[in-house]
């Protein structure tokens, strides 16, 4: 099976760490975020595409052509259009389902294993944060699409997904606000939701690393400085 993992990003937020460092190779502990990312990658992944574009030459020389034994390949976005444009960039190299996650997020390996499990999913992190973009459940706790949530019923998307075909019969979803064409794979699975069942992975073990408070938060609290 194929993970996709997307590190193309600038990491603005969390500059100066990211003025001559890509964020994906910021150190956590002994290693880099991405190979947290790369590490908890479910046993049956047998080939890894990771998506670079800023300082993607030293995500190359770090990770190689192979981790852990596991054929890694490179494509560069360019431009950086969004996720869900990174995901089309690949339509001809993905077959069957294949798993996508950020390589800037730490994610707990059981969750994505659970994740293999359906044929189409999403993983949700209950929070008590308003979002203006938050996962939407039916009664039967199956993804519906993204709505605005302020209540402790909140659910944030945490970048990992389990997709199949059936995902790029759908034109991606332009995400809007943007300054320039930027297209959203969350918002485009919300799109896809009413016609295919999405199942949800909930999680509470998962730990966006997108500010500087969000990587002091998680060295300090999980220990990964010691």
């Amino acid at each position: 099976m194929q993970a996709v993992i997307l590190a193309a990003g600038l990491g603005t937020r969390l500059r100066p760490l990211t003025l001559t460092t890509p964020k994906a190779l910021v150190s956590i502990g002994n290693k880099t975020l991405i190979e947290h990312t790369l590490d908890a990658l479910p046993s049956a992944i047998d080939e890894i595409i990771i998506v670079v574009n800023y300082l993607g030459d030293q995500i190359k020389a770090k990770i190689g052509d192979a981790y852990r034994g596991i054929p890694v390949r490179y494509v560069t976005q360019d431009p950086l259009n969004g996720t869900g444009g990174a995901l089309m960039l690949l339509q001809a190299q993905l077959h069957d389902r294949f798993l996508v996650v950020n390589g800037d997020d730490l994610y707990d390996r059981s969750a994505l294993e659970k994740m293999l499990t359906f044929s189409n999913a999403i993983m949700l992190c209950p929070t008590d944060m308003h979002l203006m973009n938050g996962g939407k459940l039916d009664a039967e706790g199956k993804f519906i699409g993204l709505t605005e949530s302020t209540d402790a019923k909140s659910y944030r998307v945490c970048g990992a997904y389990v997709l199949d075909q059936t995902y790029f019969q759908i034109e991606p979803v332009k995400i809007q606000g943007s300054e320039h064409a930027e297209y959203g794979l969350p918002q485009t699975l919300a799109v896809r939701a009413a016609h295919i069942p999405i199942d949800v992975v909930i999680t509470q073990d998962w730990y966006p690393i997108g500010t500087p408070d969000e990587l002091k938060f998680v060295q300090e609290k999980l220990h990964f400085n010691q």
